[in-house]
């Protein structure tokens, strides 16, 4: 019987190392800003140690993104999994973004930096929203636009939060109380504009903010 080979661990360090140089650099820079000096350095390996892992910069850039990616599905999942109702996930999935921000900020910079196709309704990340917008319209909760209107509705009010979240005026970060109103008002705009009565989509919003961002999303 042959031996089972042993994980080279200071191959899967110098790996580790680069994707949280990506991380760092991403989330400030675009990728065409970064050049493959600037990653080695912030990573502390040699050049010669980036080819082993990657072709080229871009190809780092994609496993950052996945990574960013399986987190924001995996926190969108765990979010809404308490919810049946379409409402209620895409209210909770706002929220479940915004607490990201407050709480990982870096990797929703990543995000911002690196999605850059969030705003196609069939782009991977939207997968979520897309079917929560799909059994909305089809149970009749949700009316009034089309599908892929909603689904960039959804997408833009989420991206717009979080931004506001990371860049708010002053330039200081956003307080959580701050960003549980604000997530709770976004919520029942976007709600209505699905086609939720004013009523229905306060209760919603104001359940899910309440929920995931605590103090701040009364009233």
């Amino acid at each position: 019987m042959s031996a089972v080979p042993k994980p080279d661990r200071r191959r899967a360090r110098t790996r580790a190392a680069l994707l949280r140089a990506g991380h760092e650099l991403f989330a400030v820079r675009a990728v065409e800003a970064v050049s493959i000096d600037d990653i080695v350095a912030a990573a502390d390996v040699a050049k010669g140690s980036f080819y082993n892992h990657f072709p080229d910069k871009e190809a780092l850039a994609r496993a950052v993104a996945d990574e960013v990616r399986q987190g924001v599905e995996g926190l969108a999942s765990r979010v809404a999994a308490e919810a049946a109702d379409p409402a209620e996930r895409i209210a909770r999935a706002l929220c479940g973004f915004v607490r990201q921000a407050l709480e990982d900020p870096s990797a929703v910079r990543v995000g911002l930096q690196l999605f850059r196709g969030a705003h196609i309704p069939d782009f991977p990340s939207n997968a979520g929203v897309r079917a929560d917008v799909r059994a909305g319209l089809a149970s009749g909760l949700f009316g009034g636009v089309g599908a892929e209107a909603a689904v960039l509705m959804a997408v833009g009010v989420v991206q717009i939060a979080v931004a506001r979240v990371l860049e708010p005026e002053g330039g200081e970060p956003a307080e959580r109380r701050r960003a549980a109103a604000l997530s709770r008002d976004l919520a029942a705009g976007l709600l209505r504009g699905l086609g939720l009565d004013p009523a229905q989509a306060r209760a919603v919003a104001a359940r899910a903010a309440a929920d995931i961002l605590g103090p701040g999303a009364a009233g």
